[in-house]
């Protein structure tokens, strides 16, 4: 059910955006801005080794 309504707000929200298929291209701009998250960093292990 949660998954149904995340996707009825979804379109509704977006339902006058004029641009549509230019989302995955926003996401991946804002993808390529951000610095890479590495394993290490994710389960709080320094670099070092």
């Amino acid at each position: 059910m949660q998954s149904y309504l995340d996707e009825y707000v979804f379109r509704f929200n977006r339902r006058k955006s004029a641009d549509c298929g230019l989302l995955f291209y926003r996401l991946l701009e804002c993808v390529m801005q951000v610095q890479p998250v590495t394993y290490n960093s994710l389960i709080g292990k320094s670099d070092d080794v």
